[in-house]
């Protein structure tokens, strides 16, 4: 019995030779070519039981390669190398009836299992290639604007599922126990697997009335909405984590106001209680150990003072505000510019040394101001 005829066809030499070599080794009398149009004169002259055409080449490229066979031989087997980024010259393949394709870089044991059972087939109208060549939404759209009857089958990993057409629609899709459009739109996320189309095939019911254009719209609106469910899990963790370390810094600046407070407090003879205090009155943080001392007065009064102080300076022409003393008889008040927006007073008994009370209002008012900018 006389050897398998078998043309290559591809514009690297390269790829040529090794192909060749795998399919003599394997039994095969194979020839190749790196011309488009010498493929087809050759198989002219010399019928082949299957041709392997690569779909980019130069000149006459694998397209019009399998055309131009199929309208001289209408049973001719062709066998399609792909590569990605071909998904369109895939489609028309399909289109004008390739057998199978073939991802490369090719792998020699499956070149030659998928050439001897194509060859076992014979004419068998099944066509098989993966999804990374072709999406299953151009595989719907070939067969219902073809009118196809077809039943396809892909697989992944373990999952297997089917998808029936008739009379230029998808009637009917199954997989394990599911039926029904569900099982289209589940597929239609698929973006590998391994496919076989089959003519002829009827479908063994009617699961699916919405037509094929309405069934990849919806597939898609739910592909959309599940992309944006993930983009949404994926950032809303870095959302909180910045609201945390927000919060954190927060809080670490609160403590540590409070701790500069308490060191000035614990390190000072003259300054017995001191508070940050916004312009408005606001107590940002205070510690006034003082019997009969409410917090919130001395808030108040250190607005009114700074507010005062910064008037007569201006009005007199002093410059900015950058610190003033208020004397009683029990003991004494000191106001000292933190920032444009906040003032650190300070609490202290009569009789002390003002001139290092003075000094050490303006060194925690200049650690304060450093906290309040981190």
């Amino acid at each position: 019995m006389a050897a398998p005829r078998v043309l290559v066809v591809d514009d690297e030499p390269n790829v040529v030779k090794s192909c060749t070599r795998m399919l003599q080794l394997a039994g095969f009398e194979a020839h190749g070519v790196t011309s488009g149009t010498e493929a087809i004169s050759l198989y002219k002259e010399n019928r082949f039981d299957l041709v392997l055409v690569d779909l980019k080449m130069p000149d006459t490229d694998g397209l019009a390669v399998l055309r131009a066979l199929r309208e001289y031989d209408p049973s001719a087997s062709v066998l399609i190398f792909t590569a990605y980024g071909t998904k369109e010259s895939v489609v028309e393949a399909l289109r004008l009836g390739a057998r199978e394709f073939l991802e490369k870089p090719l792998d020699a044991k499956r070149l030659v299992d998928t050439i001897q059972r194509l060859l076992a087939q014979g004419n068998s109208a099944a066509v098989r290639g993966n999804l990374r060549s072709m999406s299953l939404p151009s595989i719907i759209q070939i067969n219902c604007t073809e009118q196809n009857q077809a039943r396809l089958r892909v697989r992944r990993g373990g999952e297997e599922a089917s998808v029936f057409f008739a009379d230029g629609n998808v009637v009917h899709a199954e997989m394990d126990s599911k039926t029904g459009e569900e099982v289209v739109y589940e597929l239609l996320a698929w973006s590998d697997g391994e496919f076989e189309l089959e003519m002829g095939v009827p479908a063994p019911q009617r699961t699916i009335t919405t037509s094929w254009s309405g069934l990849l719209l919806e597939g898609m609106r739910r592909l959309d909405e599940q992309a944006a469910a993930r983009r949404e899990e994926e950032i809303l963790p870095q959302v909180e984590q910045e609201k945390e370390v927000k919060r954190m810094a927060a809080k670490k600046r609160s403590e540590r106001i409070a701790e500069a407070l308490k060191e000035l407090l614990e390190g000072s003879s003259d300054i017995e209680g001191g508070a940050l205090v916004s312009i408005d009155g606001l107590v940002l943080s205070a510690n006034v150990p003082i019997q009969g001392l409410d917090e919130t007065l001395v808030g108040a009064a250190a607005a009114a003072i700074f507010g005062l102080s910064r008037r007569s300076v201006q009005q007199l022409s002093r410059g900015e505000f950058h610190q003033t003393l208020i004397q009683g008889e029990e003991g004494n008040i000191i106001v000292t510019a933190v920032d444009p927006q906040n003032v650190f007073v300070g609490i202290t008994p009569a009789e002390i040394n003002l001139g290092m009370a003075f000094y050490e209002a303006r060194q925690v008012a200049q650690k304060l101001a450093e906290i309040l900018k981190s």
